[in-house]
């Protein structure tokens, strides 16, 4: 999605004078920047990003499950650099920990430390709370259709 967006080719115009509406690619990404700006900015009163957020989530919906670095990497969609810097500052945070896997003694296996588990309702409150937001401005049926719709393109892209 990322190339798709990214790699559209623009008009033969002067930028300033483009009209970007009713083109996919940049619809798509001028939402999702404005939807990832608008919780950046609720999530810091936590003192959280929206990755950290991701991240916390995962592990704290696979709480009983072992999730390493390499996993944690494929359910958010991004590469062991970008994750690695991420879990290092987690850590940092106190936010989560490591611990090296008992059956594999090259994995660390992360876990939320009592500091990640204090804050993750409060965060995942906030993220709820601009979900509805969201989703209040179409009306039920339009609601579901955008969820199956972008579940739909995800799987196609995957």
């Amino acid at each position: 999605m990322y190339v798709l967006i990214c790699q559209t080719p623009l008009p033969k115009k002067n930028y300033m004078d483009i009209d970007r509406r009713g083109n996919f690619p940049p619809e798509l990404r001028a939402c999702w920047i404005k939807l990832n700006s608008t919780f950046q900015k609720n999530l810091q009163t936590l003192g959280l990003t929206p990755d950290q957020f991701t991240a916390l989530r995962w592990i704290n919906e696979l709480n009983d499950e072992p999730l390493c670095q390499k996993n944690l990497a494929q359910l958010m969609f991004t590469d062991s650099n970008n994750i690695s810097g991420l879990i290092r500052r987690m850590e940092k945070l106190k936010l989560i920990t490591r611990e090296t896997d008992t059956k594999d003694k090259r994995k660390k296996i992360i876990k939320i430390t009592d500091k990640g588990n204090k804050i993750f309702p409060e965060a995942k409150k906030i993220a709820t709370a601009l979900e509805n937001n969201i989703l209040s401005q179409l009306n039920t049926v339009e609601s579901k259709k955008l969820i199956l719709f972008l579940q739909q393109i995800c799987t196609k892209l995957c």
